[in-house]
């Protein structure tokens, strides 16, 4: 692969941990206060991290929004909508909370300070933003008491945004730019700008937030302009071999084949695409054929990407009453830069992005960003792609003729998931405080940042 920033960073972080930070722990006694500490929490919390996003939930969310369909089994049930309570579950227990990569975070920004802890702020607000995505009100400031708040109350949505914001623009002002600070020295591991990585990520959680905040896209568009300026500067996890740590969804594909396959819809959708034929082979294949970018053992899950950013760009852009051609500049780089990364020919990407245009309302322009947007996110943030639907309305999905009512009596879409089966079973009250004040807890319900 042609990446291999973050497998080689955190196992530059693991080389150091037995040596170069025993001489200078704060106290030698207490490794649970000492940068040894960090240094041995923080490439589990980063793998866990990137996992997070294409794992279970991803591939739930990647059905849910029509990257890809149910063809047996559980993922039949999922493209029905039938997503019960104890589908996703271990995503909160053990990807998020309990000894997810939150913990993680949380225990080194407890007992470490400054360019150290800074990194970890950034992938907080990666995974609190995950959560809130896909549950609105969360834990977060009661989450990680232990023994002293057994049963945390869960923040409001609103609140949730605000401390992913804080979380990001602290990582930044705490010098997330030094990549970990005493733990990988001055500078980028592999060229990943940690700096501009945070202002990509600030621009994404404001982004998510135009339907119900005026200033929304305004900075938005002022963190993407601070943000990631190539893909050589995202912070790529390429995953390290066909077992354990494989890429999620090839790993899926490998253990549970002809269960999961691409979405007819995007198939037809990408009629004439040249990325068609790297995404799938034959209308159904997502994975384990030779080719397919995404379906690969090794295939990278980037933090947030260099197109990801230029997709914000151009719908702020436009949002804010900037120029059409500002707005179709940034459109043609996002669209291009996604191709060229998944291996696109530089001539068939200038031709296909060539004949883009923004035309007619704001509306309409606003659908051929985010149409062009949901395609590049095929394979390596579907929940984004979830976000900007339920948003945006685009692309237009037709929701499944098949949907079952039992957990979603409209038979929408889904515009949220349930809250786990163990939230309902050891921390009730505050679990049907959330519920309440979400008006229910179907998943036809809405979050605040996503009305309809």
């Amino acid at each position: 692969m042609k990446n291999l920033k973050l497998f080689l960073f955190t196992t530059l972080i693991l080389s150091f941990t037995s040596c170069d930070f025993a001489e200078i722990n704060e106290d030698p006694d207490n490794p649970s206060g000492s940068l040894v500490n960090a240094g041995a929490i923080y490439p589990g919390m980063i793998t866990q991290s990137h996992k997070n996003l294409v794992a279970l939930n991803g591939r739930i969310a990647g059905i849910v929004v029509q990257h890809f369909e149910g063809l047996d089994a559980q993922q039949v049930a999922y493209g029905q909508y039938n997503i019960k309570e104890s589908d996703i579950d271990d995503l909160w227990d053990y990807g998020l909370y309990g000894a997810g990569a939150m913990r993680d975070c949380h225990v080194i920004m407890k007992d470490n300070t400054d360019e150290v802890a800074a990194l970890s702020r950034l992938y907080m607000a990666v995974n609190l933003g995950l959560a809130t995505s896909i549950w609105g009100d969360v834990p977060y400031k009661e989450a990680f008491l232990g023994d002293d708040n057994r049963n945390p109350s869960y923040d409001k949505q609103q609140d949730v945004y605000a401390s992913i914001q804080t979380l990001l623009s602290k990582a930044i002002s705490d010098k997330v730019k030094d990549g970990i600070g005493a733990f990988a020295g001055a500078g980028s591991v592999g060229g990943i700008d940690w700096e501009k990585t945070a202002y990509a990520l600030k621009a994404r959680y404001f982004i998510h937030l135009t339907s119900v905040e005026a200033s929304a896209a305004q900075s938005a568009l002022d963190n993407a302009k601070l943000a990631l300026k190539n893909t050589g500067q995202q912070a790529d996890f390429v995953y390290s071999s066909p077992a354990q740590n494989a890429n999620p969804l090839a790993l899926f594909d490998n253990d549970r084949p002809s269960t999961m396959g691409f979405s007819k819809s995007l198939n037809t959708m990408m009629a004439g695409d040249p990325r068609l034929s790297l995404y799938t082979t034959d209308g159904e294949t997502f994975a384990g054929v030779k080719g397919l970018f995404w379906g690969q053992f090794e295939s990278p899950t980037p933090l947030v990407s260099y197109w990801e950013v230029k997709f914000i760009e151009a719908e702020a852009t436009l949002r804010t009453g900037g120029a059409d051609a500002d707005a179709l500049a940034a459109l043609k780089d996002a669209v291009k830069a996604n191709m060229l990364y998944v291996g696109v020919k530089e001539a068939d990407a200038n031709t296909y992005t060539g004949a883009l245009t923004l035309s007619g309302t704001l509306e309409n322009k606003i659908e051929t960003v985010i149409n062009e947007k949901y395609k590049s996110l095929y394979g390596n943030a579907p929940i984004e792609a979830w976000v900007d639907f339920r948003r945006t309305g685009y692309p237009k999905l037709t929701p499944n003729p098949n949907a079952l009512a039992d957990l979603n009596p409209s038979k929408i879409i889904p515009r949220r998931f349930l809250y786990p089966v163990s939230e309902r079973t050891t921390n009730k009250d505050s679990y049907e405080k959330a519920i309440s004040s979400q008006g229910g807890h179907l998943l036809d319900v809405d979050l605040w940042a996503f009305p309809k």
